[in-house]
């Protein structure tokens, strides 16, 4: 449906350090972000608007599409420490 690969972060800010844990989950974000434009819930699921440091859950919307969920395929190689 979607993919998004750590070579493209230098496009948002992140230049160095692109194998490692955060390149991951910058990645895993970047592609989230990609599938809820494709599937029109970009604007529908804000998310969160301000930094607080409080746990933050989407809250269900009434009728409107719930959860799904997603596979990752992380390869073979460099995926343990």
């Amino acid at each position: 449906v979607c993919a998004a690969y750590s070579h493209e972060l230098p496009r948002y800010g992140i230049k160095v350090g692109l194998t490692n844990y955060d390149a991951a989950y910058c990645t895993g974000l970047l592609v989230a972000r990609r599938l809820l434009q494709r599937l029109g819930l970009d604007s529908l699921y804000a998310g969160a608007t301000e930094v607080t440091g409080d746990e933050f859950n989407v809250k269900p919307v009434y009728n409107g599409p719930g959860a799904f969920r997603c596979y990752l395929d992380v390869g073979l190689a460099r995926t343990t420490t």
